[in-house]
């Protein structure tokens, strides 16, 4: 039953009823006593009335608001039943399902027609970032966001959200740029007819390549390619691991023509110029990492670059030109500092030393202050010997790293050579202190590459990082000083270690090379007395030899015991005789150095790419000749991880050849 409420016409009324039964009661009753019992009868009639009001309005408020909530509760509820979105509440405590809607019970139910829980628990229990993220339940992207305070999920279907958003991605621009490797040699050697029917299958090539993949492709020069597309078709190219190296490299083969492809892509949201830019930096990446490869990176400066490729032993050949440009440059900036000081890697090896030696005779050509530096608690016993020769010779500013720490300036400058690698170098510490750097190797650019290096000449054609230096040498045709002839022979010992006595690695620059230090008193003798193996190394170099196993019918692995400690040079020695054997193509050595991290020396002839196999391990190196150190590893554990890896490239390769 509706309550009734006064309204003002009511109270209005009711005064001039009570007015009228006053002026009655005055006009009867006459006496002042009972005319103020009639007065307070009336009066408290009304307070009643009043008071009455109020309770009823009062009443009616609640009941009006609880009428409102049961109202937007039940419409609520009947929304929730009907709306195209998922609702599940759980218990915050235990994850328990509590309730859910229809429409939850139609995304969640399985192919028996029951509810999935499991499904709807593995979601829910998945950390949402901010609170959503995407689920794929069937073929239907959803978008799944939680209320905490409630402990409610909803679920959006978010597949045109999420379609927009990948073809947002999957449409952004890539630049590629194609480089044909050694195109300049060619010229010099071929008559102009047959540089004629090179250019056009080269020309053919690409644009049966860019045809293929719906690109738009331009030709800048005889050997360079522009290539524009998006990421569509990067990631298909992508995912075919850029085979299209390989199968140019195998039609050269065809033709008897020495001819592979770099290639270096960037893509990214906007800012083409940047994009291109960073395209060309991967392309010279591929070039010094040795070329036949593909170098994707995206227009990001936290992003790392994606290697392809590399299947053949590097064949970029550098030019005379580029070796006197270098010359000029590092000389430039030589000039424009204090001190020079020249370091090598960790556990100095003879290479590492002479072109430290010898870029130190360089910068003393154009400085005094010049030292090449190296650690006296960390060397091997041929480098003891060959600094032992040097000192006494006198003609070399050598340094120890603990007094070269002493006096760095902010103006000093650190040339590093033969590594390119800051966890490499000869002392981190010695490092940090320097906020300018060169760096002069003859292995593949890889990651952690300085920041701060202001010049780096990287040529892994080399066969050595002393040929590097003694071209540098050789093109500043100083007259003040020459190499001496310890100096000289330090450089060819360097050069012998990395060739294997000039039987690998070797291009007719190495034998320049090699014919100039001789003219400056490089003395065969004095090399042997250096490099000479005393009995417990060529012991210990055996011993691992006779633990050597085949993983694969022509892969060696040889391991050393977790007890013993080995000089790496033990190490490398042992993967060099390995190789020497019959019908092996390639060798891994594995032991523990002075230093206790677990060392790798790998080998190759030229069907297996082991620079790939100690990148895997955090090492580097070059397609025949590679290392990498490892701690906080057992033996075993390493051996596994590398046999493993092993298998997987040696296999890979295989199937890409067939």
């Amino acid at each position: 039953m509706k309550k009734f409420r006064f309204t003002p016409i009511h109270f209005i009324i009711m005064g001039i009823v009570s007015f009228g039964i006053l002026a009655i009661l005055l006009r009867v009753l006459g006496s002042s006593i009972l005319m103020l019992l009639a007065l307070f009868l009336v009066l408290a009639v009304l307070s009643f009335l009043l008071i009455f009001q109020q309770k009823s309005y009062e009443i009616n408020e609640v009941e009006q608001i609880q009428y409102v909530n049961d109202q937007a509760e039940n419409s609520l509820a009947s929304l929730l039943e009907r709306m195209p979105v998922g609702v599940v509440k759980v218990d915050p405590a235990s994850g328990n399902v509590e309730w859910f809607n229809p429409y939850a019970e139609l995304i969640l139910t399985n192919e028996d027609g029951e509810f999935d829980v499991d499904l709807l628990q593995k979601i829910t229990k998945t950390p949402l970032e901010g609170g959503g993220s995407y689920a794929t339940i069937g073929d239907t992207k959803y978008s799944v966001y939680l209320d905490h305070a409630s402990s409610v999920f909803y679920f959006f279907d978010a597949s045109s959200e999420y379609e927009a958003t990948t073809e947002l991605v999957t449409t952004r621009p890539v630049i590629g740029i194609v480089s044909v490797d050694n195109y300049d040699d060619l010229e010099d050697v071929v008559s102009d007819s047959d540089i004629s029917h090179i250019n056009s299958f080269i020309a053919k090539f690409v644009a049966e390549f860019a045809e293929k993949y719906a690109m738009f492709s331009r030709r800048v020069g005889m050997d360079r390619f522009y290539i524009f597309t998006d990421y569509t078709v990067l990631d298909q190219l992508m995912q075919d691991k850029f085979t299209v190296i390989d199968q140019f490299r195998e039609e050269a083969k065809k033709r008897e023509i020495p001819l592979t492809l770099s290639m270096g892509f960037s893509y990214g949201d906007s800012n083409h110029e940047q994009i291109g830019k960073v395209a060309l930096l991967n392309l010279n990446l591929a070039e010094v990492r040795g070329g036949d490869q593909a170098v994707v990176k995206e227009n990001d400066e936290l992003k790392n670059p994606v290697y392809f490729g590399g299947g053949s032993a590097a064949s970029v050949k550098r030019t005379r030109t580029r070796t006197r440009a270098m010359m000029t440059a590092i000389s430039d900036k030589i000039k424009s500092v204090d001190q020079v000081f020249v370091v090598g890697h960790k556990n100095l090896d003879m290479d590492a030393l002479g072109s430290a030696v010898g870029m130190q005779v360089f910068s003393s050509n154009i400085i005094e202050q010049t030292y090449a530096v190296y650690d006296p608690h960390q060397m091997a016993a041929d480098i003891e010997r060959a600094v032992h020769r040097l000192q006494d010779e006198g003609e070399t500013n050598l340094l120890s790293v603990a007094d070269a720490m002493t006096m760095v300036t902010n103006r000093s400058l650190l040339i590093m050579v033969d590594h390119s690698k800051t966890a490499l170098t000869l002392s981190k510490d010695f490092y940090d202190l320097f906020n300018q750097m060169i760096v002069i190797d003859h292995h593949r650019r890889d990651q952690d590459f300085p920041e701060n290096a202001i010049i780096s000449y990287i040529e892994s054609g080399a066969s050595s990082a002393c040929e590097l230096v003694t071209e540098l040498i050789q093109f500043q045709n100083s007259k003040s000083k020459r190499l001496s002839k310890m100096q000289s022979s330090v450089l060819m010992a360097g050069i012998m270690l990395d060739t294997k006595r000039f039987s690998s690695r070797v291009t007719s620059r190495t034998f320049d090379v090699a014919s100039y230090l001789r003219t400056r008193g490089s003395d065969s003798v004095a090399i042997q007395d250096i490099s000479a193996t005393d009995f417990d190394e060529y012991r210990e170099v055996n011993e691992l030899i006779l633990n050597g196993k085949k993983i694969l019918p022509n892969v060696l692995v040889a391991t050393g015991t977790e007890e013993k400690c080995h000089d790496t040079v033990v190490i490398s020695k042992a993967a060099d005789a390995m190789l020497a054997m019959s019908g092996i193509e390639a060798s891994f050595v594995v032991g523990k150095n002075k230093q206790n991290n677990i060392s790798i020396s790998a080998r190759s002839r030229s069907k297996i790419n082991v620079q790939r196999i100690m990148e895997e391990l955090g090492g580097g190196g070059h397609f025949n000749l590679a290392a990498a150190q490892i701690s906080d590893q057992t033996i075993a554990q390493v051996v596994q991880h590398l046999n493993e890896i092993i298998v997987h490239e040696v296999l890979k390769d295989k199937e890409l050849k067939e």
